[in-house]
């Protein structure tokens, strides 16, 4: 189902929108992806990927909330100050998150380690040689 462009308050917006730090109210702009930072404050946005632009950008609704640059435009994020009456995220929420990411971890640990042991019984070999 595509996202509808009223959905995410994106009619209004232009790409300086997405790339732009839009001053007050908002910490300076940081080094590195940002995504834990930005995930651990603002924990019920959802992170939107703009690839023309290097950029992501989360919504609290639709509210912008956080905005991270990459690719040609460098690694650096920046997001709207916390809320006076912010809480964090319920430990019971928290530890389900955790509780699916470790298991996502490990399905694709499990896949990897399938693959390598068809790949030894197949050829006897733990890896291929590259001389011919």
């Amino acid at each position: 189902m595509p996202i509808s462009r009223d959905l995410c308050n994106i009619r209004g917006m232009r790409d300086q929108d997405l790339t732009e730090r839009p001053g007050r109210g908002w910490t300076p702009w940081a080094k590195g992806t940002g995504d834990h930072d930005i995930e651990k404050v603002w924990w019920a946005a959802r992170c939107l990927h703009f690839p023309k632009l290097n950029s992501s950008a989360w919504f609290d609704g639709s509210e912008l909330v956080g905005i991270a640059l990459w690719g040609f435009r460098g690694e650096k994020w920046c997001m709207k100050l916390k809320p006076a009456d912010w809480q964090p995220l319920p430990d019971k929420f928290r530890l389900e998150r955790e509780r699916a990411q470790q298991e996502a971890l490990d399905r694709v640990r499990i896949a990897a380690e399938a693959r390598m042991l068809a790949q030894i019984r197949a050829t006897g070999k733990r890896q291929s040689s590259t001389t011919a």
